[in-house]
């Protein structure tokens, strides 16, 4: 194991508001390009923590050269992504969380947020620009059907971690679950804050790998947290009103 970053070497560390947490794996080729994004954003009030999996490429050492820039970081190996992310949250000093990718950027509209975050029962969420189009979209319970709302851009109060983790059982749609799990607690409300707050490019984990369990329970996941008329809105979009309604009749 190897760490490093600002706390460990500075006695006049301030407890931060967010705390920005990068999971890295073999991240060489573009962790230099986040570290800096988020460099011309970091103030005060943002920390900055890496969590990498012991990566056999040269992430360490940029890690190692740019600890003036990181608050916190630790290489070890780890169970894959979410692992990692559940990890991180023993670290985090911030009163609101959010991950990024290491290929992801910070927008410069990032820090325009961070006055808005006020409400720890609440899980702010602004845009993004998406394989290169912005993407400026208010969800609703139907509309999750959809879409997950990407990770890039949700600020989670500390509390969401308190009460829930990232379940592993789901090796690329975790976050997903998350949502979807956070979205049904009557201790959270979701609010959208029209700031892009992220730049992510095509690609990625979740675009070359599979999460066959998370198709096969995906059904059963929209039924259990969302709106019933979101759940059957979801069945007609998908297999059609005849058979939705058949299911409906043997599923009573």
């Amino acid at each position: 194991m190897e760490q490093g970053g600002l706390r460990l070497t500075s006695a006049d560390y301030k407890q931060p508001l967010v705390s920005i947490v990068c999971v890295t794996f073999n991240a060489a080729r573009t962790l230099p390009q986040l570290i800096n994004s988020i460099a011309e954003e970091k103030a005060e009030t943002i920390e900055f923590i890496i969590i990498d999996g012991n990566s056999d490429d040269n992430t360490i050492d940029i890690l190692k050269q740019n600890d003036h820039q990181i608050d916190f970081w630790l290489s070890e190996p780890d169970n894959g992504i979410y692992d990692a992310m559940n990890s991180a949250l023993k670290y985090v000093k911030g009163q609101w969380i959010i991950f990024l990718g290491a290929d992801d950027l910070l927008s410069k509209d990032f820090k325009n947020i961070l006055p808005l975050l006020n409400d720890t029962g609440t899980i702010y969420y602004g845009n993004a620009t998406y394989y290169g189009t912005a993407f400026a979209k208010v969800y609703d319970d139907y509309y999750l059907t959809k879409l997950n709302i990407c990770h890039q851009v949700i600020f989670y109060p500390k509390s969401v971690f308190a009460k829930y983790k990232y379940d592993l059982r789901y090796t690329v749609y975790a976050d997903y679950h998350l949502n979807l799990r956070c979205w049904h607690d009557p201790e959270f409300k979701f609010v959208h804050v029209n700031h892009f707050i992220a730049i992510f490019p095509e690609g990625g984990f979740s675009y070359v790998t599979k999460d066959t369990l998370f198709e096969r329970d995906r059904e059963m996941l929209f039924k259990k947290y969302l709106r019933p008329t979101s759940y059957y809105r979801y069945l007609n979009r998908t297999i059609g009103f005849w058979r939705m309604l058949k299911s409906l009749v043997q599923n009573k």
